[in-house]
């Protein structure tokens, strides 16, 4: 059975969990703190990154990314993504501004832990980033559902 180490506020291994409960794989979720003391995820990813994707073979798949594709290539049964190029590029284009604005997000949220000593500049750096990213993901949005 697979295994998904993960930890629960994160947006990347979210949408894993997602997809393995799309297409009906069972899993295990193992959810941990990445930067804790004996963590699991430093074992299975050199990056020291959530989530990670343990294989029967005890083998490792990490990034968000990553893990998609490879469920998607592995268990074909079930298409998230569409055979029609324009539709699936669409749908990466889709991913790669969600994971900005949500890294821009994380970025905001460790930054406003400093205090004090926190950047105004770069937070409004990263807030204007997540405010293009969700304008743009509105856009294109809107634009596909015209007649």
């Amino acid at each position: 059975m697979l295994k998904l180490i993960s930890a629960t506020p994160s947006p990347y291994a979210r949408k894993v969990r997602i997809a393995l409960a799309e297409k009906n794989i069972d899993f295990e979720l193992i959810t941990e703190v990445p930067w804790n003391q004996g963590a699991l995820t430093e074992q299975h990813n050199p990056l020291a990154k959530l989530p990670v994707l343990l294989l029967e073979d005890g083998s490792s798949i990490y990034d968000s990314r990553f893990i998609l594709e490879y469920l998607e290539l592995s268990y074909p049964q079930t298409p998230l993504l569409s055979n029609d190029i324009s539709g699936r590029l669409l749908a990466k284009k889709f991913e790669v501004l969600a994971d900005g604005v949500c890294d821009a997000v994380v970025l905001v949220f460790f930054e406003r832990m400093r205090g004090a000593s926190a950047s105004e500049e770069w937070m409004a750096r990263q807030i204007h980033k997540i405010n293009a990213g969700v304008c743009e993901l509105a856009r294109l949005i809107d634009k596909r559902n015209l007649p």
